[in-house]
């Protein structure tokens, strides 16, 4: 009760100025400074970047996931060609919050062959924002290490125009990728109809060595819009999208998946209003249907003659926001409330042959359903000319449940017995539920001023997020067949992670630089730590299970340019992360090493070469030992270094071809980050692509 009145309070006192003050002149914020150029990517304000799809140099994509590592700073684990899962600052699944055209999209598989980035078809999209870090509450929840938006921008057709489209494929030689996409609008200045579809399809790549990797995949998305734009103020758009991913071959995992098919319903709507200080509100809905299945027979042969496994699963996701745009003196403010509900189901069968898989082994995600309720206030004060100030708040309200806890697999093979998923939580934890609920409150302060008459921008960010479980962390319950140690087990009772983080920032750009630099430091209570159970529960038997520690992450990012002419740029990009588990006195695990890349690009009005030098350290800070600690790291990964060279001709009339070659020098290497094996929740590291020739075409009318 007492809280509930504390939230009142604030909230009340967050809004009254909206309400009081109609004022009919909009005061903005005032941005002088140009927006820096790092490689693909536009920085447009502290902490925030930007990536035009149709402007990128970079070669072709095979996912989402994919196309952010292309962005400076961010990382990648792989599991496979399809399916990369990103990392922001040491974080990565729900630490960050990614929307795909204002959807959340949650994931069908347990053990994340298909993330939500993984559904982010790169030429399906019109720009991706990447912000690091907290800089903001009006995302949702959590989101701590950043959010991730992409976005499909539908411009207003103009008087006389009734249609514009982009067409183009491309071509890559390792594993012999090749794809198309269609981007095709009608419409007059009352509304439009847009179709997008796009088809990719690849085989096994090969490492450096030669050796081929499980990669390959085929994937079609298919997108329709309709929107109604009566003016300049008011749209209302609907859209439907639908995508498929088959036979989709895993090298770090003991499945492969057969199909993930997704249906996406959006409908979205923003309205200028002269409702006193409120001058704009905006809302959207969206509902999401993930059905996936993996299996270890339909793409390979199994271990074993009877042990035919397969894991049909589903996700499906209710989100929606209203938002309320207020200016009031020298506040522009945005409030509102949004929501989302996840329901996640996916069982395991055993059976002896491919036509017998139909004997229940586990249920890994027992019917689990999380529901969040969120309200949020964010104002930025213009100060003056150069400084700003913004403040936000939120509140949200979580619930979570697992209504098959109880259901036991009927499964008898081996001498391990099958339990209920409230029978592995009551073994490695005392005790079971089926149901919490969580009240979690964020909040960032950040303050900025402009120097150099407007070049330059100085920014320091305080901010408090909270990051509830996700269904996998909370819930999951897995079984073997063989050994209690390959039990994957979920702890109903984990509590909400806490990242309180300070951030302290630079950027300015003149004719001869640009440079742009943060340092961070997140201290996190409550760090919801995958592990192992080394005697914790009385089974003490080394099985996976989740606990809260204390940690620390600390890092920095850099990119600096060097304007040698109007045509030509070098640059050099760094990032770096430290992560430390203080409760076990021992590093984070799964935290990439430090990345440094140097660029040089030359460009004219119609042509562009280009070249890129990826220089990663080797990562000896790791917690990869299963018997003593949590062993999410597969090894200390030696360091590695390749290069990339890129071109791009524009022909008349809107046509043009880019090209490259990716790892020049056909390099072995791979990545730290690694994913886990499906079965026995074994880390496993893939190597990366070798040498890869690829082109690009396009045309845009």
């Amino acid at each position: 009760m007492k809280k509930s009145l504390v939230l009142s309070a604030l909230f009340s006192l967050w809004l009254t100025p909206v309400w009081a003050e109609d004022t009919a002149d909009k005061k903005e914020t005032i941005i002088t400074m140009e927006p820096i150029l790092v490689e693909d990517t536009q920085i447009v304000e502290p902490a925030k970047s930007r990536l035009i799809i149709s402007e990128r140099s970079k070669g072709p994509v095979s996912d989402g996931g994919d196309l952010l590592t292309t962005i400076p700073g961010i990382s990648s684990a792989r599991m496979g060609g399809h399916g990369v899962d990103p990392v922001i600052r040491g974080q990565t699944h729900n630490r960050l919050n990614i929307l795909l055209d204002g959807a959340y999209v949650h994931g069908g598989c347990p053990n994340r062959m298909d993330p939500p980035s993984s559904y982010g078809s790169s030429e399906t999209f019109d720009e991706v924002e990447v912000i690091k870090g907290s800089q903001t509450v009006q995302q949702g929840g959590g989101g701590s290490g950043g959010t991730v938006l992409f976005k499909r921008n539908t411009e207003r057709f103009s008087e006389g125009e009734w249609y514009r489209g982009r067409v183009g494929g491309g071509y890559r030689g390792n594993a012999d990728g090749r794809g198309g996409f269609a981007d095709l609008a009608v419409g007059n200045s009352l509304g439009y109809l847009r179709i997008i579809g796009n088809y990719d399809n690849s085989g096994h790549y090969e490492d450096g060595d030669g050796h081929s990797v499980r990669s390959a995949y085929e994937m079609a998305t298919g997108n329709v819009l309709l929107g109604w734009t009566p003016d300049n103020e008011t749209r209302v758009e609907f859209g439907y999208e639908a995508t498929d991913t088959d036979d989709v071959y895993y090298a770090g995992a003991g499945m492969d998946s057969p199909y993930t098919q997704n249906d996406v319903y959006r409908l979205k709507f923003n309205r200028g209003l002269s409702f006193g200080a409120v001058q704009k509100v905006s809302g959207r809905i969206s509902y999401s249907d993930i059905k996936h299945r993996m299996d270890n027979y339909s793409l390979r042969t199994p271990p074993m003659a009877n042990m035919h496994m397969k894991a049909p699963s589903i996700s499906d996701t209710l989100s929606g926001r209203l938002d309320f745009e207020a200016v009031h003196g020298d506040f522009l403010t945005n409030f509102g409330i949004d929501y989302q509900s996840n329901k996640r189901d996916a069982i395991r069968f055993r059976g002896n042959s491919p036509t017998t898989v139909s004997t229940s082994q586990s249920f890994l995600w027992p019917d689990v359903r999380l529901q969040a309720i969120g309200l949020y206030g964010e104002s930025e004060w213009i100060m003056s000319d150069d400084r700003r100030m913004k403040f936000g708040l939120r509140y949200d309200h979580v619930r979570a449940t697992a209504d098959k806890a109880y259901r036991t697999p009927a499964d008898t093979l081996g001498m391990v017995a099958k339990l209920s998923a409230s029978g592995l939580y009551t073994i490695y934890y005392g005790r079971s539920s089926t149901s919490e609920i969580e009240n979690n409150i964020g909040g960032m302060v950040r303050f900025e001023q402009d120097y150099l008459q407007g070049k330059g921008t100085f920014y320091t960010t305080l901010s408090r997020s909270v990051r509830t479980a996700d269904a996998t962390e909370r819930y999951m319950a897995s079984n073997n067949n063989s050994k209690e140690s390959s039990r994957w087990v979920g702890n109903p009772f984990i509590d909400p992670e806490k990242h309180h983080q300070i951030e302290i920032g630079t950027r300015f750009k003149t004719k001869s630089w640009g440079f742009d630099s943060s340092v961070y430091y997140n201290r996190i209570s409550d760090f919801i730590l995958r592990t192992r159970d080394h005697g914790a529960s009385a089974a003490g038997n080394n099985a996976t299970i989740y606990r809260n520690v204390s940690a620390y992450l600390i890092g920095s990012e850099m990119s600096l340019n060097r304007y040698w002419t109007d045509h030509l740029v070098s640059g050099v990009s760094l990032a770096y992360v430290y992560g430390e588990n203080l409760s076990e006195d021992r590093p984070l695990a799964q935290i990439p090493p430090l990345e440094v890349s140097v660029t040089t690009d030359y460009k004219k009005s119609n042509w562009s070469v280009g070249g890129k030098v990826i220089m990663v350290n080797n990562q000896s800070r790791v917690d990869d030992d299963k018997r003593t600690g949590s062993g999410l790291d597969a090894r200390k990964t030696p360091g590695f270094a390749v290069t990339e060279l890129y071109g791009s001709y524009t022909f008349d009339r809107g046509a043009s071809i880019k090209f490259g070659v990716d790892n020049l020098f056909d390099k072995t290497y791979a990545k730290h980050l690694n994913l886990s094996n499906a079965f026995d929740a074994d880390q496993v590291q893939v190597n990366e692509p070798g040498r890869s020739i690829w082109v690009t075409m396009d045309i845009t009318f």
